[in-house]
């Protein structure tokens, strides 16, 4: 299995933090979100990481040059129109690494390695992770479930069964079915503006079953605005992925 991180945006909320650097290079005790990141794939066995970059992405490919740290393959995707699209075009801009199973982030995730592990443990075609809140944001991407299946996502949904986790898996044929609703939905109106969820739910109007994923009490968070970052420091404890270095591949 690989990866691909979504980390092309510049993350307006999160400025004057995000004034010259990405969000995936915020640091949390002396780790970026994307170290941290990089770190728990490892952890669950995942060789190949494809990160997806547009903003100060010189920067973001130096620090994958200079990151001493895991052994494993790296390749950085450019998105050359960052300042105008959202997530479904960085995901298509990435649509030929979408040839085996993959396991999908964006690159304001922080979480603990406990839910990467149960994520990949779930061996469904397509699974949905999300989590319970008493309160939703008007930002948050909402997900409807019944009987453990994905009814709807997007953030405009009202009586939410929980928040998206921005951690998505695709195995088999949940691949193949990705890439064909990416390729309709990278044809609609308004393409640039949606986030590639639209696409999760486009093969929920196609009769596809997806089956969820509740994580529970377990710590994730999308880091937006600079109260997350701060509350993603609070947590630091269950996040923190420092361990001993070996060598990173970047290709």
């Amino acid at each position: 299995m690989k990866a691909i991180i979504l980390a092309a945006g510049k993350g307006k909320r999160l400025q004057p933090h995000t004034n010259e650097i990405p969000k995936c290079l915020l640091t949390i005790d002396n780790e970026t979100i994307l170290e941290h990141q990089i770190n728990h794939l490892k952890s669950c066995d995942i060789e190949e990481v494809n990160v997806v970059v547009g903003f100060a992405k010189d920067k973001v490919e130096e620090f994958l040059g200079n990151y001493d740290s895991l052994g494993m393959k790296i390749n950085t995707i450019y998105n050359p129109f960052w300042e105008t699209t959202n997530s479904l075009f960085s995901l298509w801009a990435a649509r030929f690494q979408l040839n085996s199973d993959v396991v999908l982030l964006n690159g304001d995730d922080v979480f603990e390695l406990e839910v990467m592990n149960q994520i990949l443990s779930n061996k469904d075609e397509i699974c949905v992770p999300y989590k319970v809140k008493k309160n939703y944001a008007a930002e948050d991407m909402k997900v409807k479930i019944k009987d453990g299946y994905l009814i709807s996502i997007g953030k405009n949904l009202k009586n939410a069964s929980g928040e998206s986790v921005g951690i998505r898996v695709f195995r088999n044929e949940g691949v193949e079915i990705l890439k064909r609703s990416l390729e309709k939905e990278i044809r609609t109106d308004n393409f640039n503006l949606k986030w590639y969820a639209s696409g999760i739910d486009r093969i929920l109007q196609r009769g596809h079953k997806i089956k969820t994923l509740d994580i529970r009490d377990l710590y994730w968070h999308d880091v937006d605005y600079p109260n997350d970052l701060k509350n993603a420091k609070i947590n630091v404890n269950k996040i923190s992925t420092k361990k001993k270095k070996a060598n990173l591949k970047i290709v």
